[in-house]
């Protein structure tokens, strides 16, 4: 049984990787005007609902988020100033939107970002694209590059703006990719959630600039505001029709809404608010330890089926699932893509999905793997895949561990001895400084005592006794008589 599906699953290991997770479940009676949607995690990436989200549209405006994101993301400085060329300020179509640069103008990036992403100005996405690449047509490569790397496989772009051109084209899904890449990029919520902005004067331009968002979700006076919304990008034309991108937060959830092919302006703001209603108030946040889920040690045999070593396959972090309200962990269903074993050299790539009563995949992801060398064996050759950690490497590493284990220990005791030395001491000094004082004291208090004493001894030499009488110091009796004895 577990060879039969160990065949099952490597037949499907090719496709496996390609494939964007499915999502939760399509939205139920919402009544959705817009053609597609898709509602994801901005934390996981998991999707919640959709419908037709690798349906490929045009994308209009919300092309913007990538433009701005890349442009940080290589490094871009928002307070680099640069002077404009004459295809930046010219290229872009007659009516569309646009902040009037001019060639030869000298604007700051972030000028262009701002205008970029508040006014959704065409010239001004043109600007930040020929900052980045040098001019704009260079700038495209970087995009689509970018959209592989991020898995944005059924998206490309064939300008910086999102105005309709043969070849530029993305999916609910994969705009929300976009979103959650361009998320994690440094600064970008700057501009991202941005309302106003006021551009000052250049050296064209005399007067200033400002302007305004008018994306009506971010916007507390707006009657479509949305409660814990963070950002968004909206998006029209001709070929796309209205097309949104929004953000919010509330609690630990964090989502990202997309929804594309909108008849009007209100409709993309109605079908945003039930979509995220929705998936706020039906799922949570349910967390599955990785100390509960399964390990693995697979044996690695070499091509005459003697082992030689083994893997040992287990989940290093743990996982936050966002479920419908209620579910519980006996309500999964865990699927490990783990073999019976390894030959030796080849590649390894254990991975875990986990699916919903209904079959909805919740998770897809590798899981963590080291392989040792058995005793006496010899010793495996390079292997194919994510993780290797060699046995010596192994070994160092637990060395290094219980070194580290009593050294704490040696130095929580060394902390702990000084202390008390120190106190002990400390008493010490405090006995001899009360010993010291009382001594003090009692020598003070014998001077004082010899002092009285030497002085009442001086009183009683100096007096004189004649006759039973007694004389002051300085009186002489001899005197008193014989001047009393003449008087007589």
């Amino acid at each position: 049984m577990r060879k039969r599906l160990l065949a099952l699953l490597l037949a499907g290991a090719a496709a496996f990787w390609a494939l964007s997770p499915v999502g939760y479940a399509l939205t139920p009676e919402l009544d959705i005007i817009s053609d597609t949607y898709c509602v994801m995690d901005a934390a996981s990436g998991q999707v919640l609902i959709e419908k037709g989200m690798n349906k490929q549209k045009a994308p209009a405006s919300i092309t913007k988020i990538l433009t701005v994101a890349l442009a940080l993301d290589r490094g871009g400085n928002p307070d680099d100033r640069f002077v404009l060329d004459y295809k930046t300020c010219h290229s872009i179509e007659a009516g569309s939107t646009h902040v009037a640069l001019t060639e030869g103008e000298e604007i700051s990036l972030r000028d262009a970002m701002m205008a970029t992403m508040v006014m959704s100005a065409n010239d001004a996405a043109n600007a930040v694209a020929q900052y980045s690449a040098g001019d704009m047509d260079s700038f495209i490569p970087l995009m689509n590059q970018k959209l592989q790397e991020i898995g944005a496989v059924n998206t490309q772009f064939a300008n910086p703006n999102g105005l309709d051109q043969a070849g530029h084209y993305t999916t609910a899904y994969d705009m929300c990719l976009i979103t959650q890449w361009a998320m994690g990029v440094e600064g970008f919520q700057e501009f991202y959630g941005a309302l106003s902005y006021e551009m000052s004067p250049t050296n064209k331009q005399p007067q200033a600039r400002p302007f305004s968002s008018r994306h009506n979700m971010l916007l507390k006076t707006m009657k479509y505001y949305y409660e814990g919304a963070t950002g968004g990008k909206l998006g029209y034309t001709y070929d796309a029709r209205h097309t949104i991108v929004t953000t919010a937060t509330r609690g630990d959830m964090t989502l990202i809404c997309v929804a594309m092919d909108s008849p009007t302006t209100y409709d993309k703001y109605k079908d945003s608010h039930k979509l995220l209603d929705y998936c706020f108030e039906n799922f949570g946040t349910l967390s599955l330890k990785a100390k509960n889920l399964q390990d693995f040690n697979v044996p690695v045999v070499d091509n005459h089926g003697e082992a030689i070593g083994r893997v040992t396959v287990r989940a290093e972090e743990d996982i936050d699932l966002l479920v419908a309200k209620g579910t519980q962990v006996k309500d999964l269903t865990f699927s490990y893509d783990v073999p019976e074993q390894y030959l030796n050299g080849a590649e390894i790539a254990p991975s875990l999905t986990i699916t919903d009563q209904q079959g909805a995949e919740l998770y897809r992801g590798p899981l963590s793997y080291q392989v040792t060398q058995s005793a006496g064996g010899a010793a495996p050759s390079i292997w194919k895949g994510q993780t290797f950690v060699y046995p010596i490497k192994e070994t160092a590493l637990l060395l290094l561990k219980w070194a580290g284990g009593i050294l704490g220990v040696l130095v929580a005791g060394l902390f702990t001895t000084r202390f008390f030395i120190r106190r002990h001491y400390k008493k010490l000094r405090e006995e001899r400084r009360r010993r010291k004082l009382a001594a003090r004291k009692r020598q003070q208090a014998a001077q004082k005592k010899q002092r009285r004493e030497q002085q009442q001894g001086t009183q009683a030499g100096s007096l004189t006794t004649r006759d039973n009488v007694t004389y002051w110091p300085g009186v002489r009796p001899d005197q008193w008589s014989s001047t009393g004895g003449q008087g007589l």
